[in-house]
């Protein structure tokens, strides 16, 4: 593989020069290809789009723009594979289409990791508008995941997700809550300007790093398969959580959140740690520190009036939720930036 990167800038007049763009970053992930890098500055996306290689069949995608409005983009992967995908900021759904033509849709949402199988088929990812997208994408080729999971096996056996083992069937996905570690590696790739040889090996050790605690992941606590209920449920779960990101900095207490959305407050508690793997309050704690690095990061307040922002009195409880979050505290914020 060679060292150089390739940059370009490109001004979108529309959504079909978005899409054409988007798909020029995208080849098999056997090849061996260049560092890309592609800013992009229209009416549409504001922003940074990156394919990093970093082992033959491995890849990083980035993702840090701004989109205005709701766009939807065509993706034909050249081979199939896995993707791990660490979401810090943003809405979007990826509809992928499988076997006899059936659909299966994926959200990607602000504090979540989303583990997926994908096939060479044609599929639809659809970014909502309004805000900041900020994704790190881990993306294996299915023998090179293969070649990974045998390696692993031979000084740790036992079981790991299916997910990893099939991926050569059916596109199949699992979603969780991102944690705190791979919050902090996804935000360490986003930010780094290190240039040449030094940011390939920065980058293909954090692509080992995401690599790492995705397997210790699923060999400890395996991910959750979808929960098993009706699909009038799963609606007011997922309107549950619209109200909490809506409502993050003053979020209704547990009854009167299972009220709003017709449930009882054990079936909302329930299902809630099935789907999400974590508690209500969890949810929301993540939502107001994801929130509190975005405003920080923005360099309008300061630390006290972001805390206030997201509903903290305390800035003490501010302090330390954000440390167990993103493993700094607020104020050494800035500091990680300049790495």
């Amino acid at each position: 593989m060679t060292e150089s990167r390739s940059r370009m800038s490109v001004t979108h007049s529309g959504a079909e020069d978005i899409g054409t763009q988007f798909r020029a970053l995208f080849g098999p992930l056997g090849s061996d290809v260049n560092e890309i890098s592609v800013a992009s500055e229209g009416p549409l996306v504001n922003g940074t789009l990156g394919v990093h290689p970093v082992r033959p069949g491995m890849r990083l995608f980035t993702m840090d723009v701004n989109v205005r409005q709701d766009i939807e983009l065509t993706v034909e992967p050249a081979n199939p594979g896995i993707l791990v995908s660490l979401v810090l900021d943003g809405r979007s759904d990826y509809t992928v289409q499988g076997p006899q033509r059936r659909h299966d849709r994926w959200e990607f949402t602000s504090g979540s990791i989303v583990i997926g199988t994908f096939q060479p088929e044609k599929s639809q990812w659809n970014v909502l508008g309004g805000g900041t997208h900020r994704l790190v994408e881990l993306q294996i080729a299915s023998g090179r995941a293969r070649q990974l999971l045998s390696e692993y096996r031979k000084t740790s056996p036992g079981t790991v997700h299916p997910l990893l083992e099939r991926s050569e069937t059916l596109p199949q996905h699992v979603t969780a809550p991102l944690t705190p570690e791979l919050g902090m590696i996804a935000h360490q790739v986003l930010t780094s300007r290190l240039e040449g040889i030094a940011r390939r090996l920065f980058m293909e050790s954090k692509a080992l790093e995401i690599l790492a605690y995705q397997f210790h992941a699923m060999t400890s606590h395996p991910l959750p398969t979808r929960a098993v209920r009706s699909r009038q449920d799963h609606e007011r779960l997922e309107e549950a959580r619209a109200i909490l990101e809506k409502e993050l900095a003053d979020p209704p207490s547990l009854l009167a959140l299972a009220r709003r959305v017709g449930l009882n407050d054990f079936k909302l508690k329930r299902g809630f740690r099935e789907i999400y793997q974590t508690t209500v309050y969890g949810y929301v704690r993540m939502l107001r520190m994801d929130k509190a690095r975005t405003l920080l990061e923005t360099g309008e307040m300061n630390v006290g009036e972001v805390a206030a922002a997201v509903g903290y009195s305390c800035f003490g409880h501010f302090s330390e939720a954000f440390r167990q979050r993103f493993g700094m505290y607020p104020r050494d914020l800035k500091k990680t930036r300049r790495f």
